[in-house]
C-alpha cells in the first residue's frame, strides 16, 4: 500500500473540510440567500438551503463507501474507519433533510446519532437567533455540520 492511499485519505478530508466549511461560512451569505429576507438564520432553516447541505453529505458519504471498499483488502482498521465515517455521513444528511421539512425533533435525534449534538452551559459560545415564532435557534458548529437546537431559551 505504500504512502499512497493514507496521502489520498488525509487529502479527501482536507476537501470535505474546505468544501464543507466554505458552506458554512457566513460571510459569503449562503444561508442568506436562501431567505425571502436576507435573514440568514430563517435561510438556515428552509427547505432548500437544507436539501442542498444534505445532498452533499450523500455525495461524501458515496466518495467515503468507496474509499470503504478499497480499504477492504488493507486492513480493518481503515475498513472500520470508513465504514463509520460513512454512516454518520449519511445520518448527517438525514438530519439536515429533517430540518428542511421541519421535523427538529427528528433531526436532533439524527443529530445525536451522528455525535454532533451537546447541551448549552453558561460557558457554551452558541449564537442565539431568534426566529418568528418566539423561540430562539442556538446554531453550533461542530463536528461534521452545524446543529440548530429549538429549545425555548427566552430571547
Amino acid at each position: 500500500m505504500g504512502n499512497f492511499f493514507p496521502m489520498m485519505v488525509m487529502s479527501l478530508f482536507a476537501v470535505f473540510w474546505l468544501s464543507f466549511g466554505m458552506l458554512q461560512l457566513p460571510t459569503l451569505g449562503l444561508a442568506a440567500s436562501y431567505s425571502a429576507t436576507g435573514n440568514a438564520a430563517e435561510g438556515a432553516l428552509s427547505k432548500e438551503y437544507n436539501s442542498v447541505i444534505g445532498l452533499y453529505l450523500i455525495v461524501w458519504g458515496f466518495a467515503l463507501f468507496t474509499f470503504f471498499i478499497f480499504t477492504l483488502k488493507t486492513n480493518s482498521i481503515f475498513a472500520g474507519i470508513f465504514l463509520f465515517v460513512t454512516i454518520v455521513a449519511w445520518v448527517l444528511a438525514g438530519a439536515y433533510f429533517q430540518i428542511g421539512s421541519g421535523n427538529y425533533a427528528l433531526a436532533g435525534k439524527l443529530q445525536k446519532v451522528g455525535s454532533c449534538r451537546r447541551k448549552r452551559s453558561r460557558h457554551d459560545k452558541g449564537k442565539l437567533t431568534s426566529r418568528p415564532d418566539r423561540r430562539c435557534v442556538v446554531i453550533y458548529r461542530c463536528g461534521i455540520g452545524v446543529v440548530y437546537d429549538f429549545r425555548h431559551y427566552g430571547c
